[in-house]
């Protein structure tokens, strides 16, 4: 284990070295620190299990320099980064009801709880992945107004409306990148935590014709994801496999499946970042 955590931490080092870094300041950290970076991905009422993911991290003193989100993922990312909180992450967070999101009622819920308006002033570095439907391309947010960023990341298309911001016609960003890992890589990270959220969509249970469309994305978010996950270096899969995307009663069952399954990676990201230092 320590052999494979060695390999890996020199195998950190030299990606590191070969890609152009931000300056440390903008993560708010000293030089010479390893930046963590965490990335977050769409699961619908799966990505509770992003509370309880960083919920884990916190309480293990595993730091979080940035945070890369995408769908669910990305308005769990931006609670979290609003106070740099797992506490108010999880408050905030199991207080966004269903009807909530699917009226996409989303600019209310986050304009009563916001301490932030931009993403530049958050006290955790925030991205948000989103993609032109006029295009096909990727677009990020990585500054700017920081409600509209986490609406366009939200939607999928065929379920809401697109969000029009600076002449373009945003949705989610799993349609032209799945789990935006390679976000994390580009902007300096030198740990990529990834959760992975798609296992058991192949079982899925088609109950309404809405299902049809939520399995045509996952499929195509699926393919995608399984090649950025290529880029990171630990990948935390939590068991919800059962839960549907839309079964918002179970979000604390997906909370503590992120927990427990983040629980596993600990050793192994405490023993990566040790070797680190050292070095």
């Amino acid at each position: 284990m320590r052999t494979f955590c060695k390999l890996l931490a020199f195998s950190l080092l030299l990606t590191a070295c070969s890609i152009p870094k931000p300056k440390p300041d903008i993560y708010g950290i000293e030089s010479g620190t390893a930046i963590v970076a965490i990335v977050l991905g769409e699961g619908m009422a799966r990505s509770y299990a992003h509370v309880g993911v960083i919920k884990a991290l916190e309480e293990e003193n595993i730091p979080i320099h940035m945070v890369v989100g995408s769908g669910m993922g990305g308005l769990m990312g931006a609670l979290y980064a609003n106070k740099k909180s797992a506490n108010d992450l999880e408050w905030h967070a199991m207080n966004f009801k269903k009807e909530m999101y699917m009226d996409f009622k989303i600019q209310s819920f986050l304009s009563q709880r916001l301490v932030h308006s931009k993403l530049e002033a958050l006290p955790v570095r925030l991205f948000l992945a989103a993609t032109d439907l006029k295009t096909g391309t990727s677009y990020l947010f990585d500054k700017g107004p920081l409600i509209p960023a986490v609406q366009a990341t939200l939607v999928v298309p065929g379920i809401f409306k697109p969000i029009h911001f600076e002449n373009k016609l945003l949705v989610s960003g799993e349609i032209s990148q799945g789990l935006p890992v390679e976000i994390a890589k580009q902007r300096g990270a030198d740990l990529i935590v990834a959760v992975d959220l798609t296992q058991g969509i192949d079982s899925y249970t088609f109950k309404h014709d809405r299902d049809i469309t939520i399995q045509s994305y996952k499929i195509s978010s699926a393919s995608l994801t399984k090649k950025q996950l290529e880029g990171a270096h630990v990948v935390i899969r939590p068991e919800v496999s059962k839960i549907d995307f839309f079964d918002f009663s179970r979000k604390r069952e997906a909370m503590l499946a992120g927990y427990d399954a983040t629980k596993k990676v600990i050793p192994e990201l405490k023993e990566i970042l040790q070797l680190q230092e050292e070095d």
